[in-house]
């Protein structure tokens, strides 16, 4: 995009976005819903987006049929072509594409809470919840070098040059029918299996989790079935 481009986007286009983001009843609704079917990556049908929801680089944002978005959800997305030294979670179970954010089907994103697929991506799969104030992070600032851990010149922050940041990043992965509970963190790199629960307060930094776990703690760790075997009656 040029920069007369960015200009008139940023004078015709921002205002506009602003009302439409906190416009109140059906008028909001429809009007949120046609502005950002045309900018998402993908926008499924009957997919509620409530007042106050931000989305960061929509483009490489995609959520799929009956969603609900709710009040100042925030979903960031989009790759880093920075220079800042990385450290790299890799997750084989993780199926999307870089920086990309996908909300799979069915899935409600509870008030306050936050998803960030900048530079490694989130996949959120089926019938998903989240309660409120949850966090999911593919990328987060380091407090230390990797390589030079004695280099006091590395801030925790992303104001300053890169050759002063490291940055750990790794794609998460959400199984289907899988609940978030209220004000979970999920780090770089984490895997959660299908039919699964993270409860409450819950800090996931990594591990190997089974499908139908359930999951807590900080650090998180499998401390239950979330479904019991069926007897035999």
């Amino acid at each position: 995009m040029s920069k007369i481009n960015r200009i008139l986007q940023s004078i015709f286009v921002s205002p506009v976005q602003m009302i439409i983001t906190y416009l109140p009843g059906s008028l909001g609704y429809k009007l949120r819903y046609m502005f950002w079917k045309k900018r998402l990556g993908l926008l499924g049908i009957n997919v509620v987006i409530e007042p106050g929801a931000h989305f960061h680089n929509p483009q490489y944002i995609e959520i799929d049929d009956n969603c609900w978005i709710d009040r100042d959800v925030i979903i960031m997305a989009g790759p880093d072509n920075s220079t800042r030294e990385k450290v790299v979670r890799q997750n084989n179970s993780y199926p999307g594409k870089p920086g990309t954010v996908f909300i799979g089907k069915d899935v409600h994103v509870a008030p306050f809470c936050i998803i960030s697929g900048i530079s490694a991506g989130v996949y959120v799969s089926d019938g998903c919840g989240f309660s409120s104030g949850c966090k999911v992070y593919s990328f987060s600032n380091h407090f230390r070098s990797a390589k030079a851990p004695w280099d006091k010149s590395i801030h925790f922050g992303p104001r300053v040059p890169d050759n002063q940041q490291c940055i750990v990043e790794g794609p998460v992965f959400i199984g289907g029918n899988t609940g978030i509970a209220l004000n979970c963190i999920l780090l770089p790199g984490v895997s959660i299996p299908n039919d699964c629960f993270v409860a409450i307060n819950s800090v996931v930094v990594g591990g190997k989790f089974e499908e139908n776990s359930i999951i807590s703690g900080n650090p998180a760790t499998a401390t239950g079935k979330r479904f019991h075997v069926k007897k035999d009656e």
